[in-house]
């Protein structure tokens, strides 16, 4: 996919690439080399980005993708062997942030799309699911790859997410089995949206962003965006009585009376 250069006004960093054109914000993982890992320096980065798209008015949704061949790698191994005996405290505050960006990605006001230009393993996967629906290139799989390292199948919140997309049934065959998910039987699971060629991957994510943006204002796409994932874990009753106060609230913003105006309008 491609990027801008540091003087069109992107923020630049070894690790990732963000900036915000055109009402949608971008995070770009940037170290295709090394197949964009994640490591203690990127989870700063990922969080200032995420509050950053928040803080602008303007920015309506995000757009998360891989400079180069792969999505995003997950952990960075090598880092991780090259500190020698794992120390439990770096261990944990490297969990912790990869949590809190997921958690944060999930809670956001703005809807993130991944776009998947190439595998995605391990956290990789876990930070595609994270975001609200993602499309993916010809390219794409999301690898369940934990057992092959030693470690635990249950990380970055796989165990949560992946069940809400597909089922438990489903979701335990592809962790316990350590599978790897192609482009297709992504799609066919409802992994992603929809499946492209390499070269029509940025415009297709970018295609799904205007949708959202024309869709709603910013504030009932949030409110939106918010009932969808207090659903996951709420009963029907709780859903309910959030969507009448959101309802409630939303009809009464000017943003209702203009759109409302407008769609009568052209009923004439």
């Amino acid at each position: 996919m491609n990027t801008s250069s540091p003087e069109s006004g992107v923020d630049h960093a070894p690790e990732v690439l963000v900036d915000i054109r055109d009402g949608i914000g971008r995070i770009i993982f940037n170290r295709p080399q090394q197949r964009n890992p994640l490591g203690p320096e990127t989870t700063p980065i990922l969080l200032t980005a995420l509050e950053r798209f928040e803080a602008d008015p303007d920015c309506r949704v995000i757009i998360i993708t891989g400079n180069g061949p792969a999505f995003c790698c997950g952990a960075d191994l090598k880092q991780i062997v090259a500190t020698g005996d794992i120390d439990m405290e770096w261990q944990y505050q490297l969990v912790r942030g990869y949590n809190r960006f997921i958690q944060r990605l999930r809670e956001h006001d703005l809807p993130s799309i991944a776009a998947v230009n190439g595998p995605a393993v391990g956290g990789g996967a876990a930070l595609g699911l994270a975001c609200d629906f993602a499309v993916a290139s010809t390219q794409a799989s999301y690898m369940f790859a934990f057992g092959r390292i030693g470690a635990s199948g249950a990380d970055m919140g796989c165990t949560y997410l992946l069940p809400r997309h597909i089922g438990v049934a489903r979701a335990a065959h592809l962790i316990l089995t350590g599978a790897t998910v192609d482009a297709e039987h992504g799609r066919a699971l409802g992994l992603f949206v929809d499946v492209v060629q390499p070269q029509a991957l940025a415009a297709a994510a970018e295609s799904l962003a205007r949708q959202v943006i024309d869709a709603y204002p910013r504030r009932a796409t949030a409110i939106t965006k918010l009932a969808l994932v207090r659903g996951e874990s709420s009963s029907l009753e709780t859903c309910l009585g959030y969507e009448g106060i959101t309802q409630n609230y939303t009809f009464r913003s000017e943003e209702h009376r203009q759109r409302l105006q407008k769609f009568l309008d052209q009923g004439d």
